[in-house]
């Protein structure tokens, strides 16, 4: 079974390549954290209307700002769409830009045991300096693998410690994991790159783009489920509510938008470049490629 997957950071242009694809033979199976909420489609540029309508995307817009994720359901839940694809005999294309939701369903992840909520909102709440510390203190050896910078896995190691399990040994192989299991998969993967003043031009013009659209899909999911609700923990929504709050102008407002996708593009191209089933392509190279896959 042929399965391509196209990784890339924001404002590369992954769903616009959809729009080139043979929607009676693909339909797109969507690897993005950010656009699973159906209350925020403006901040997450999440498929159009028009665009879902030409080819199906799943994995989008399913779930309210109030819930959480893992890559543990959502893997399960990618396994589910694929199923249905294949059975009606179209090709799954994977895309997305949370490359640790990709390389988790592809290859698999550590048997981690479930972290109880108020241990995950307690993580959350910790500056990264105090969690590193906690971590050095229970789990020194967790910290030799993790760069000092990386907030996101440092917390998440400290979450499993915390349930007293060590993240240095949980952590030394992964388990499952979709490749594994389908050895007849032929995987097509690569990541989108770009020169980098290009690509931050297209995130700057993007932010300008959707700053106005995404402080109204804020207010509207602050005053149905509240500030703190998981939805608005995703990228950028904290900036949309300081300004809304009156903690900082329009202007800074936008400014600080479009650093913050320019730092998460930045931190998603370190990522895929370490990815050893992704290889870098071009936009053109992209559309040449997966328009022409009966040739591969």
């Amino acid at each position: 079974m042929i399965l391509p997957v196209l990784g890339g950071p924001t404002g590369s242009g992954k769903t616009a390549l959809t729009k080139v694809l043979d929607p009676k033979r693909f339909e797109i199976v969507s690897f993005d954290s950010r656009q699973v909420y159906r209350d925020l489609p403006v901040g997450t540029t999440a498929p159009t209307h028009e665009e879902s309508s030409y080819i199906r995307h799943w994995l989008v817009g399913f779930l309210n700002a109030d819930e959480s994720i893992n890559a543990s359901q959502f893997s399960l839940w990618a396994r589910e769409a694929i199923k249905d694809i294949t059975s009606r005999g179209k090709i799954p294309f994977l895309i997305g830009g949370t490359g640790f939701y990709l390389r988790a369903f592809l290859l698999g992840m550590y048997p981690v045991p479930n972290v109880p909520k108020e241990t995950k909102d307690y993580v959350l709440e910790l500056p990264l300096e105090k969690a590193r510390e906690e971590l050095l203190a229970k789990d020194p050896k967790a910290l030799e693998s993790l760069s000092p910078q990386d907030g996101y896995r440092i917390k998440r190691a400290l979450e499993v410690v915390l349930t007293g399990v060590l993240w240095s040994d949980v952590s030394k192989e992964t388990v499952g994991g979709y490749l594994s299991e389908c050895p007849d998969v032929q995987l097509f993967g690569h990541w989108m790159d770009w020169p980098r003043d290009i690509l931050y031009n297209r995130i700057n013009r993007r932010v300008e783009e959707i700053a106005t659209g995404m402080l109204a899909e804020t207010k509207q999911v602050v005053s149905r489920y509240g500030p703190d609700c998981p939805g608005l923990r995703t990228l950028g929504y904290n900036f949309a509510l300081a300004f809304l709050n009156g903690i900082i102008d329009s202007n800074t407002f936008i400014e600080q938008l479009a650093q913050s996708h320019r730092n998460y593009a930045k931190r998603q191209i370190t990522w895929f470049k370490k990815d050893p089933l992704l290889s870098p392509i071009s936009f053109e190279a992209a559309v040449q490629l997966y328009t022409n896959i009966d040739k591969i």
